[in-house]
C-alpha cells in the first residue's frame, strides 16, 4: 500500500480546476522543452497537468509526459526497473478512484498506477487476473470497477489459471476505492469462467431516462465460440459477476454460406449454464451500447452483419440461446465495411471500410452511419475519401468532433498503393451526421511505420488537444502534439522505441466523463457512459 501512505493530498472533483490547460498554448511549444517533472506547491506532475501515458512497445516500457502550456514536459519512463515483469504493457484504462491500470498478457497480470501521490507515477503492484488479459473498461455503473477480458492461450482458447476445468476464457473485475485518506489501492474482486474460446469484447446495459427498466448486465462476446456470455452488473446482487445467460449468434444461413459450407446451427435452447455451447463460424468483434435505443449491438464479420440485442428481453438464470432478444439485423454483404463504432449521443451507428474494386487507380476510404432510432436499420453513406484507408477513429464526448487516422498499411494493387496518403490524421464535424461530411482538416504526421493517438477533453466535453504517437518497430519514437482549435502540430518529442497506444489522463476526467472514445470510455455512477466499450482506444488492435 505504498502508494496510500505516500499520499498527502486528498483528491476531490475540485483538482480538475487546478489543471488550467488551454492547448493553444502548445503553439509556442517546441521538441525541446523537455525536462524532468518538478510539481510545485507540493502536488504530483499530475496534479499541475494532463499526463500522456505512451506504451513503448519494443522497451516495453511507459513513458509519462506532462502536457503544459508551455510545452512537453518528461516526466518518468516506467517499466525499466522491472515494473512490468518484462512484458509489453497492453490496454490502458483509468478508474473514477484515480489510479491507471494497465495489462500484461504474457504474466496474466493488470499493473496498477498511482499517478498522483509522488512527483512521478507510482507502480503499486501487479495483481492476478486470468491468461492473457487483452481488452480493460471501466465500468459504466460504477467508475471505480475496472473489468479485465482474459483471451486466454491463443492456441486453445482455454484460461489454465482459473477454467481449467470449466473451459474457455474468462472476465476479472477489480474494485478500488479513491485515492486519499480513507482510500483502498485496487483489489480483485474474482474472475468468472464464460465457457467461450476467443478475443473478447464488452459492453455494458443500464436503465436510460426513457427506460429504467434496462437491466444492468454486462455483454461479452468471444470470436471463436461465436456467442455473447451475459454476466449481472447488479453489485449488490447475490449472482453479480456471474454467467448468467448467453445469446447464440449462430445462423443456419451464415453458417452454410461460409467457405467451405459449415454444418446448421446445434439447438442450444436447452443448453445448460454450465455447458459450453457448438462454437460457431459468427466471429463477433465488436460489439457497442447506445444510449438513444438501449439495445446492444454486435457485429459478426464472418456473418458480415450487426445485430441489436434487446437487454430487456434476454432470460437469465436458465438454459437458452436468448436468440428471441436479438430485435434487428443488418447485412453487410456487399458493401466494404469492416468496422464501426458509435456516437457519443448512442444514435448513429459509424462505420468505416475500404474500397479497392470501384477505381482501379485509388483505394477509396468509405464512412457510413446508421440511425438506430429509424424503424429499419440501413446505410447511410457519408463520406468516400480518395486514396484514403480509414484506421482508428474516435470522438469527442460532446459530439462535435471526429478525429480518423490514415492506415500507412499498403493498400490495393501497385498503382493504389503509389498514391495511398499515409501518415495523416483527419478531423470531420460528426454534428452534421446523417448528412455528407469532409474533412475540416488534413494533418500531416511524421512519417513512421505506424501512429495511435488519444485526445484531450476538457470541460464539456470538448476537444482540445491530440496526442499522436509515431512509432517504427526498433526505433526510438516520438508524440506529436496538434492544437485541436487550429490543428496546428509541433515537432516530435521523444520517447521510447516503437511507441503505440497513448492515453491521456488527469484528475476528474472519469467522473467528468472527458475521454475520448472510439468505443469505449467508461463510466461513473453520477455520470453513466454514453458508451462504455472500446476496441482500439488504449492499446489493442482491433
Amino acid at each position: 500500500m505504498k502508494a496510500i501512505m505516500d499520499q498527502t493530498t486528498v483528491i476531490t472533483k475540485a483538482t480538475t480546476a487546478m489543471l488550467g490547460l488551454a492547448l493553444l498554448g502548445f503553439a509556442g511549444c517546441s521538441s525541446g522543452e523537455s525536462s524532468t517533472g518538478q510539481p510545485t506547491s507540493g502536488g504530483s506532475a499530475a496534479l499541475q497537468n494532463p499526463l500522456a501515458f505512451i506504451n513503448n512497445r519494443d522497451d516495453k516500457t511507459l513513458s509519462v509526459v506532462g502536457l503544459t502550456s508551455s510545452g512537453s514536459l518528461a516526466i518518468s519512463t516506467m517499466g525499466n526497473a522491472n515494473e512490468f515483469e518484462a512484458n509489453v504493457p497492453g490496454d490502458m484504462q483509468f478508474s473514477e478512484g484515480e489510479w491507471v491500470f494497465v495489462n500484461l498478457g504474457a504474466a496474466g497480470k493488470v499493473a496498477t498506477i498511482d499517478p498522483l501521490s509522488g512527483a512521478t507515477p507510482i507502480h503499486e503492484a501487479n495483481l492476478p487476473t486470468g491468461e492473457r488479459p487483452v481488452h480493460i473498461y471501466r465500468d459504466p455503473t460504477d467508475g471505480e470497477v475496472i473489468w479485465s477480458m482474459n483471451d486466454a492461450n491463443a492456441t486453445t482458447g482455454l484460461d489454465s489459471i482459473n477454467c481449467a476445468l470449466q473451459g474457455g476464457g474468462s472476465v476479472t473485475v477489480l474494485h478500488n476505492s479513491h485515492l486519499g485518506q480513507g482510500g483502498n489501492p485496487p483489489t480483485v474482486l474474482g474472475t468468472t469462467c464464460l465457457l467461450a474460446a476467443g478475443h473478447k469484447v464488452a459492453a455494458f446495459s443500464q436503465p436510460t431516462v426513457t427506460n429504467p427498466a434496462i437491466p444492468r448486465l454486462t455483454f461479452v462476446s468471444s470470436t471463436t465460440a461465436g456467442e455473447i456470455a451475459v454476466l449481472d452488473n447488479v453489485e449488490s446482487s447475490p449472482t453479480y459477476r456471474n454467467l448468467i445467460g448467453r445469446v447464440d449468434l449462430c445462423t443456419n444461413a451464415g453458417e452454410t454460406a461460409q467457405m467451405p459450407p459449415q454444418p446448421t446451427c446445434n439447438v442450444e435452447s436447452a443448453t445448460p449454464l454450465t455447458t459450453a455451447f457448438t462454437p460457431n463460424k459468427a466471429n463477433p468483434h465488436g460489439i457497442r451500447w447506445s444510449k438513444a435505443t438501449g439495445k446492444i449491438y454486435s457485429i459478426q464479420e464472418n456473418y458480415r452483419e450487426i445485430v441489436e440485442i434487446d437487454p430487456t428481453l434476454v432470460v437469465t438464470g436458465v438454459p437458452g440461446h436468448n436468440q428471441t432478444a436479438i430485435t434487428r439485423t443488418l447485412n453487410l454483404a456487399g458493401t466494404s465495411y469492416t468496422s464501426y463504432g458509435i456516437t457519443p449521443d448512442g444514435r448513429f451507428l459509424f462505420l468505416r471500410g475500404t474500397d479497392t474494386t470501384t477505381d482501379a487507380n485509388h483505394v477509396i476510404g468509405k464512412l457510413a452511419v446508421v440511425d438506430l432510432s429509424a424503424a429499419v436499420l440501413s446505410l447511410t453513406p457519408v463520406a468516400s475519401l480518395s486514396d484514403v484507408v480509414p484506421s482508428t477513429f474516435k470522438f469527442s464526448p460532446d459530439g462535435k468532433r471526429l478525429y480518423m487516422l490514415l492506415s500507412n498499411t499498403a493498400t490495393g494493387s501497385v498503382t493504389q498503393q503509389a498514391v495511398q496518403k499515409k501518415d495523416r490524421l483527419f478531423s470531420f464535424d460528426p454534428s452534421v451526421f446523417p448528412a455528407p461530411i469532409a474533412p475540416l482538416a488534413e494533418v500531416i504526421l511524421p512519417a513512421t511505420t505506424a501512429h495511435n493517438f488519444d485526445v484531450l477533453v476538457e470541460g464539456a466535453g470538448e476537444a482540445t488537444g491530440l496526442v499522436v504517437s509515431n512509432g517504427t518497430p526498433a526505433v526510438a519514437g516520438s508524440i506529436s502534439l496538434i492544437d485541436a482549435a487550429t490543428h496546428a502540430i509541433l515537432p516530435p518529442f521523444p520517447v521510447g522505441k516503437n511507441p503505440g497506444a497513448v492515453m491521456v489522463y488527469y484528475p476528474g476526467a472519469a467522473s467528468g466523463q472527458n475521454q475520448a472514445t472510439a468505443s469505449l470510455t467508461g463510466g461513473s455512477k453520477s455520470k453513466p457512459s454514453v458508451l462504455p466499450e472500446r476496441l482500439d482506444d488504449h492499446g489493442m488492435p482491433e
